[in-house]
């Protein structure tokens, strides 16, 4: 894992209190992540708000 992603991936954490989910990315380059997460914190609105994951996605 990068320094860019490690720290796009703290930010998250920071501003929403919670994991931003690799797992449904994990084939995404991690820019692709970076990118997601800053545009997250942009507009201040976890990736589910965002509409990049639904929360009947998640896959147990």
């Amino acid at each position: 894992m990068s320094k860019a992603l490690e720290k796009a991936l703290a930010a998250y954490k920071a501003k929403f209190g919670d994991e931003f989910p690799t797992f449904p990315y994990r084939t995404s380059g991690e820019s692709d992540m970076i990118e997601i997460i800053r545009k997250c914190i942009k507009n201040n609105r976890d990736v589910y708000d965002s509409g990049f994951l639904e929360l009947d996605d998640i896959e147990y």
